[in-house]
C-alpha cells in the first residue's frame, strides 16, 4: 500500500523543497506536484528529478475561489490513481508540512479512513453569497478571469467586494439544483474509491459550480458526503472556525503587527503559521499543518523527530522491563 501526495504549489522556493524532501523520507511516498502555470520557471523542480516524485505537465492557470483549483487536483488525481499500490489520496498546498515524521505519518495514514472537514449543507432558503448561502452556488462568480482575482492586489480585493455585495442584490439566479450541496475544507484525505469518484465525477455536479464561489469546498465535500450516506457512515460537522480540519491544523487570527503601509495597501493572511502556534500544533490531533514558511517547518522538523524519538526510545524501554520481569 502507498500513499499518493497531491501538492498544489504557486512557487518553486525553499518551503516546497522541504516538504518534497520530508514526504519521500518514506518509501510508501509518491508526491505529485501541480505548479500553477501562472509560474513559468519551473528551476530545480524541473532540472532535479527523483524517484516517486511527479511533475504535471498539463498545469492549469489557477485563481483563488475559481473552479481552476478543482480542475488542477482532479489532474492531479487522475495521474495518481494509475498506480493501483497508491491507497490513500493526500492534498496539500506548497505551504502545507507534516507534523510526524515520513514512518509515523505513512502508518497513521494508511490506517485511517477516508476524511474531510465538512462544515454543513448548502441551504436553499438562505440568500446570501458567503458562508452556507445558496448564492455562493446560484450567482455567477467570474472569479477564474485573472485580471479581476481578488488575490492578485488589495485595490482587485476592494472591487471584488463591492462586485459581491451589488451581485447579491441583482435579480437573477443560476438554475441549478442545491438540495444536496455540502461546503468544507478542500484538504482532504482519501481513499482509492473516493479519488476514483472525484476524478471522474457527475456531470451535473460539475455544471452546478463551474461558476461556483470556492467550488473546491463544495466539490470534494459534496461527494465525500454522499459516499458516506451510501456506505451508512456518520458523518461528523466541524465548524469552519475549528483549528483542526479534517487532518489540517490551520488557525486564522489576524497579525500581531503590521506597518502602515500594509494596513493601507496590503491584503492580510490571516492564516499564516507562527512560532506562538507551534505548540499548539504539536499536541493537536492533526496530521498536517497550513500555511508554513521555512523556518517553521524546520522547527517542526526538529520539535516532532525528538518527541518520535523519546517515544520510541520509552517503548523500547517498557519492552527491556518487561522482558526482564
Amino acid at each position: 500500500m502507498k500513499i499518493a501526495y497531491l501538492v498544489m504549489a504557486h512557487a518553486v522556493d525553499e518551503q516546497l523543497r522541504l516538504l518534497i524532501d520530508r514526504l519521500l523520507a518514506d518509501s510508501r511516498s509518491s508526491v505529485y506536484i501541480h505548479m500553477d502555470r501562472k509560474t513559468v520557471d519551473l528551476k530545480w523542480l524541473d532540472s532535479e528529478p527523483r524517484p516517486n516524485l511527479y511533475i504535471l505537465r498539463n498545469r492549469e492557470i489557477v485563481n483563488w475561489g475559481g473552479f481552476s483549483i478543482v480542475r488542477a487536483t482532479q489532474n492531479l488525481l487522475r495521474i495518481a490513481v494509475r498506480d493501483p499500490k497508491n491507497e490513500r489520496f493526500v492534498l496539500l498546498s506548497g505551504s502545507c508540512f507534516p507534523l510526524l515524521p515520513a514512518p509515523a505519518l505513512g502508518d497513521a495514514l494508511l490506517a485511517a479512513p477516508a476524511c474531510v472537514a465538512v462544515w454543513g449543507k448548502i441551504d436553499a432558503s438562505l440568500s446570501r453569497n458567503e458562508g452556507l448561502g445558496r448564492y455562493v452556488v446560484t450567482k455567477t462568480h467570474p472569479l477564474d478571469v485573472t485580471f479581476i482575482n481578488p488575490k492578485r492586489g488589495p485595490l482587485r480585493d476592494r472591487l471584488w467586494n463591492m462586485f459581491k455585495a451589488i451581485n447579491n442584490r441583482l435579480p437573477y439566479e443560476r438554475r441549478v439544483e442545491v438540495d444536496d450541496l455540502w461546503k468544507g475544507s478542500q484538504f482532504f484525505v482519501f481513499d482509492r474509491a473516493l479519488a476514483l469518484t472525484c476524478s471522474y465525477p457527475p456531470d451535473e455536479l460539475v455544471t452546478t459550480l463551474r461558476h461556483a464561489l470556492a467550488p473546491d469546498e463544495i466539490f470534494f465535500t459534496t461527494l465525500f458526503v454522499r459516499r458516506q450516506r451510501e456506505t451508512g457512515n456518520r458523518l461528523n460537522v466541524t465548524g469552519p472556525g475549528a483549528h483542526v480540519q479534517g487532518r489540517h491544523f490551520i488557525r486564522k487570527q489576524p497579525p500581531t503587527h503590521r506597518t502602515w503601509r500594509q494596513r493601507i495597501a496590503g491584503t492580510v493572511d490571516l492564516r499564516r503559521l507562527t512560532t506562538n502556534d507551534l505548540a499548539e500544533v504539536l499536541v493537536s490531533d492533526a496530521l498536517f499543518t497550513r500555511k508554513c514558511t521555512p523556518d517553521i517547518s524546520r522547527a517542526i522538523i526538529k520539535a516532532a523527530d525528538a518527541r518520535y524519538r523519546d517515544v520510541r526510545n520509552a517503548a523500547t524501554r517498557n519492552r527491556i522491563a518487561f522482558g526482564r520481569g
